[in-house]
């Protein structure tokens, strides 16, 4: 009886002891979860955090963790379009290029070989003891992939301190706007507001008539009267850097919606409403001025600003610490963003396997109310910003898991020779459709028009929807050949027929994946065009096969 008491009283003794312990002893991360503190580790500066190792060794015939065993020469950025092309195929060995012309990147991307070997490593290793792989490797080497990817958008380790509190890794850039307008709707008043322009993503727009109610889901005209004016644009702004004719057109159109709000409902404000804004957009690969119009919506208007950057990672030099907002207005100066919320996909242009995304948001207000749920609630939700997006169930984490070495690649073969790569071979692939397409356009300058005569003249002569410049650096949209694509008074089309509908764009786009052409047709005012995708491994030769594919039509 005396040896069963002293063990009651041992017991209490013990369960007292390791109750009033540091956290050092008990759970430290989310849940049940065996691992290091998720909101820690994220938090460390760069000199105190050690990376963790990998679990597995790099399979043998992928040396340097599957870096390519070339790298481009410094003389790169000078050298012609699509020189270095058939070397990056090297990386991507899983298309099928002996069939297929695939020129749309941009519609779902093409995961390295390096990322697909990773995650595979990874997926073994799961299988090989789950419990050891969900309880004490994953979110350790899910914060080391978060901590890479803002070492990669971040200029200085001070912007990356701040931004690595505002950092979550979502699976996709759909996820992650699903609780951006979700929140907002939520924590708004019962009227609250959101603002899209009509050439925004097609699945942002329906979030938002199903969060705020289509009678607050504002949509902005531009299409029709707007975009028509960017055409007009290059001949001044070419030699320009701020491209401010450029966000006027946009800001010209986001102040008419909101006067057209205010009047028809009768209030003087629309702070606090939702602009959602599409940082390269989808269906007409047009490159937003979004620092300008961000800027312009939170001075003049009092706007939370969230940015889709689906397209963004990599083809764009991202610098989230001058993007983002921290929502202090005092810190507001040329060295500040006015961006509330950016989001960007790994799987496009960064090529991850699919499954992998980030949202950023430096203000930590925002975090506490808009973005304080995310699209579907776990453990981590009320432990942090990185924990409660991080994880949303048991499920294929290893896209996530491969992002740091993706990004050992693209360092190894130099990210800014990358992107020159990318607009230069579009340049170059746009003009080789434009010399098939419509050849007697620039009769005046010769026999065919070259890569920087189109790069000028491009929109003005109705080839190009917009100037090229002002179209994504990796991704245009090429007017089809007249006896296809219609007409309309804006261009210089020598056969003017009636509008063009989305019916016929899939009749076109059937016809050329019939001929095993993969391009997505778009129509735009009536026109149809071609929406071609650049990335490094495209080649001359896919750009005359779709330009001879079309002429067939």
């Amino acid at each position: 009886r005396y040896l069963r008491r002293r063990n009651i009283l041992h017991l209490r003794q013990q369960t007292l002891s390791q109750s009033t312990k540091t956290n050092n002893d008990g759970y430290q991360s989310i849940g049940s979860f065996h691992s290091d503190s998720v909101e820690e580790l994220i938090r460390l500066p760069k000199d105190q955090y050690i990376p963790p190792k990998l679990p597995f060794n790099t399979p043998a015939h992928i040396p340097n963790n599957n870096i390519a065993s070339w790298t481009p020469s410094s003389s790169s950025q000078s050298s012609a379009p699509f020189a270095n092309s058939h070397q990056y195929r090297i990386s991507y060995p899983h298309l099928d290029r002996d069939q297929w012309t695939f020129l749309n990147h941009g519609a779902f991307g093409l995961a390295l070989d390096v990322g697909l070997q990773r995650a595979h490593s990874w997926r073994n290793f799961l299988e090989s003891q789950p419990l050891r792989y969900f309880d004490r490797f994953l979110l350790n080497h899910l914060v080391h992939g978060a901590r890479c990817m803002v070492d990669f958008v971040t200029t200085n380790e001070v912007d990356a301190g701040r931004i690595r509190e505002g950092t979550a890794l979502i699976q996709n850039v759909t996820s992650g706007m699903n609780a951006v307008v979700g929140g907002h709707a939520r924590c708004g008043e019962r009227n609250s507001l959101v603002f899209y322009y009509d050439i925004a993503y097609g699945s942002n727009k329906k979030m938002c008539q199903t969060y705020h109610g289509k009678e607050n889901a504002i949509e902005i005209p531009f299409e029709k009267d707007f975009l028509p004016l960017m055409r007009k644009v290059l001949t001044t702004t070419l030699n320009r850097k701020d491209g401010d004719q450029n966000a006027e057109i946009f800001i010209s159109a986001l102040d008419a919606a909101i006067l057209n709000v205010t009047q028809k409902s009768g209030t003087s404000s629309v702070a606090g409403s939702l602009l959602i804004l599409d940082h390269i957009t989808s269906n007409t690969a047009i490159h937003l001025p979004i620092t300008a119009i961000a800027k312009y919506a939170k001075e003049e208007y009092g706007m939370v600003v969230a940015v889709d950057g689906a397209h963004a990672l990599l083809s764009l030099p991202l610098d989230m610490g001058s993007l983002l907002s921290t929502g202090n207005s005092s810190q507001h100066g040329e060295e500040s963003g006015y961006v509330d919320i950016y989001l960007t996909n790994a799987h496009k242009w960064f090529s991850s396997p699919r499954g992998a995304a980030l949202l950023f948001c430096a203000n930590p207000e925002i975090r506490d109310t808009i973005l304080a749920q995310p699209a579907v609630v776990s453990h981590g939700v009320d432990d942090g910003f990185l924990s409660r997006f991080m994880w949303d169930g048991c499920r294929d984490y290893s896209a996530q898991l491969s992002l740091p070495a993706i990004l050992d690649y693209w360092n190894a073969v130099d990210v800014d020779t990358v992107r020159v790569e990318m607009q230069r071979n579009l340049n170059e692939g746009v003009q080789i459709l434009v010399s098939y397409w419509h050849p007697g356009v620039y009769s005046d300058k010769g026999d065919g028009a070259d890569a920087s005569c189109v790069e000028k003249h491009s929109a003005e002569a109705g080839l190009t929807l917009v100037p090229l410049e002002m179209h994504a650096p990796m991704m245009a949209l090429v007017r089809l050949p007249d006896c296809i694509s219609g007409g309309d008074k804006g261009t210089s089309s020598a056969v003017m027929g009636p509008p063009k509908t989305s019916t016929d764009a899939k009749r076109v786009q059937d016809f050329l994946y019939s001929h095993n052409v993969e391009v997505p047709i778009k129509c735009v005012c009536g026109v149809l065009y071609a929406r071609v995708s650049c990335h490094v491994y495209n080649t001359a030769d896919e750009f005359e096969r779709l330009a001879l594919a079309a002429l067939k039509y």
